[in-house]
């Protein structure tokens, strides 16, 4: 079988929780074929680094004692560009709505 993947989008949710001040947001990923059929992915979280401040995009896992059992697996060069596609989308939804009067 083989499934082309045309577009993968975001779905952001902004997080406020004062127990995490890492966490930024949380994220859902769904994957459209040429059918518009889709397949999407939960458990995503976007955090902020410690080491620079900046958001970065934290695969769906489950704490299993000292680590953890990630559920979701990438190649390297493709997991850069899908992080990349979430932090826009988060700095996107992040940006705050201004009304005019």
């Amino acid at each position: 079988m083989k499934i082309n993947f045309k577009e993968l989008v975001f779905k952001i949710k902004l997080a406020d929780d004062k127990g995490y001040p890492d966490l930024l947001a949380y994220a859902s990923l769904k994957l459209l074929d040429e059918h518009e059929r889709h397949l999407t992915y939960n458990g995503f979280t976007i955090r902020k680094s410690q080491f620079n401040g900046k958001p970065y995009l934290m695969p769906p896992s489950k704490r299993t004692g000292k680590g953890f059992f990630k559920f979701l697996l990438a190649e390297k060069s493709l997991w850069k560009e899908i992080e990349k596609v979430a932090v826009e989308q988060y700095e996107f939804e992040s940006i705050p709505i201004v009304e005019e009067k």
